[in-house]
């Protein structure tokens, strides 16, 4: 497993490639590029973010989806058209970065109201964002969001019957949210999983770095090893989880120090 880091733990502080460009300060094996906003959807811009990671790979670009994915779904034929342009932005950006994984966050309601499970009905608008996400390189993986539609296991396996071609990111936190164990979800997603997004959280359900809470990641790191998975962990904390980029060091140390034991105890039970 490769370990990284989002450019979204600096948003609100840094511009996107300013924040590309403090990663290689720190221990990182790849990144996830978030793009803020709609001026970032471009090849150029994806160049620009490429030149600012200096040879850390891009392995999954996360756009603000709650601005436009909904959208993609509209029955408005000029809303679901402005939709799609921003999407082939945010493809094209990736495309010029190199990132091979799209965060995709689907339809979203307000928090706290659930939403219902069309995916059936879904399915033939989801195959062609597949498409059009496939030909450029990328695959669009289903993120479970406690606040978006994939909010359970029950789910992923519904998305799994009716999308084929979907890759899935599992997030820690979102599944602490939704109430289930993330090995929960990892079970499911099985050989479709493609990205991994990583925060802690206490005992209240309160948000904090890796390493200052409760949850198992040896627990976790051991599960997707013995799953076969070998794709990237990502760290993706709130800005307001650090002060600074030293505590941002040491929770990368704790989870690499932490994936190390646990790959080296699965290999001792095969």
């Amino acid at each position: 497993m490769r370990l990284g880091l989002t450019t979204a733990a600096f948003y609100g502080r840094l511009e996107t490639e300013e924040a590309a460009a403090r990663l290689r300060a720190l221990d990182v094996d790849c990144a996830e590029v978030f793009l803020q906003t709609p001026s970032e959807y471009s090849a150029s811009f994806g160049e620009t973010v490429k030149a600012a990671l200096a040879g850390i790979p891009a392995t999954s670009v996360h756009p603000l989806g709650t601005a436009f994915e909904t959208s993609l779904f509209s029955p408005s034929r000029r809303q679901r058209a402005d939709a799609e342009r921003l999407l082939e932005g945010v493809l094209c950006a990736a495309e010029a970065f190199g990132a091979r994984r799209y965060v995709y966050h689907g339809r979203s309601s307000a928090r706290g109201r659930r939403m219902e499970a069309t995916f059936e009905q879904d399915a033939p608008r989801i195959e062609e964002l597949c498409a059009a996400a496939s030909a450029h390189g990328v695959r669009l993986c289903w993120e479970n969001v406690s606040w978006c539609q994939l909010t359970s296991p029950e789910r992923v396996r519904a998305v799994r019957r009716a999308c084929p071609h979907v890759g899935f990111v599992l997030d820690v936190k979102q599944a602490m949210q939704s109430g289930f164990d993330a090995v929960e979800f990892a079970r499911e997603m099985g050989d479709r999983l493609c990205n991994v997004h990583v925060c802690d959280f206490d005992a209240s359900g309160r948000l904090c770095l890796p390493g200052r809470g409760i949850y198992d990641f040896a627990a976790l790191a051991m599960a997707l090893r013995a799953a076969g998975y070998d794709g990237p962990v990502i760290l993706e904390p709130y800005a307001n989880l650090f002060r600074e980029e030293a505590e941002l060091a040491d929770s990368l140390a704790y989870l690499r120090k932490t994936m190390e034991i646990a790959s080296q105890k699965t290999a001792n039970r095969v």
